[in-house]
């Protein structure tokens, strides 16, 4: 687990508050309580498909007007994420249909400690939930995709809204054609000016 710094952690809470990017989680034990572990787990399937990844931090609240309170971990939270680490990563894995492009860290901040999972965007295939979780609730469905959105308030749902489907199929089209460049393979386009119009033009083509 990497070790973070008062000021990193400080660069990313600026704003103190929610958003696409950035999601808080309260302390929780990791191996006995499997609602808040799957809603973690589904926290970074959509952070990983959410546009330039993000971070989730974990040891903040927040009340029913989302004003959050930095109470930090419980000292016993703290030892079984660490002693855990490697259940944890199993964890995701198993639940991901492609490899999680992320890191976990630890740091104090204002005097009490946080977890950070600093997630990066996918790189060529989305995360898609291979199998159902084991919370009754379905937190973790097999086949969803899922996503940050803004709506009512930054939230980890499911991807079902027609302006983030499309974003989300451009997305993945356009890291296929670069994937594909870097292979060597040439289109007609290339000798377009603009790379935006030359991925226009091949999306349309494929």
């Amino acid at each position: 687990m990497k070790e973070l710094t008062e000021n990193s952690i400080d660069q990313i809470l600026k704003g103190n508050s929610e958003n696409r990017n950035l999601e808080f989680k309260p302390t929780f034990d990791f191996v006995q309580e499997v609602w808040a572990r799957e809603k973690l787990i589904r926290a970074i399937f959509a952070m990983s498909n959410t546009r330039n990844g993000g971070y989730i931090v974990i040891g903040i609240t927040e009340d029913q007007n989302h004003i959050p309170s930095f109470v930090g971990l419980k000292d016993d939270h703290i030892s079984v994420f660490k002693n855990k680490l490697e259940d944890l990563k199993s964890k995701v894995e198993s639940f991901s249909s492609s490899p999680v492009n992320y890191e976990i860290g630890l740091g104090k901040y204002k005097g009490n400690f946080f977890i950070v999972i600093s997630v990066t965007e996918f790189t060529l295939n989305p995360l898609i939930c291979r199998r159902n979780g084991e919370h009754q609730d379905r937190i973790l469905e097999e086949g969803a995709i899922y996503i940050r959105t803004l709506k009512d308030k930054p939230s980890s749902i499911k991807l079902t809204n027609p302006t983030d489907i499309q974003d989300f199929l451009e997305r993945s089209v356009d890291k296929q054609i670069s994937n594909l460049h870097k292979r060597g393979w040439k289109h007609d386009t290339e000798n377009l000016k603009g790379n935006k119009s030359s991925f226009e033009k091949e999306r349309g083509n494929f």
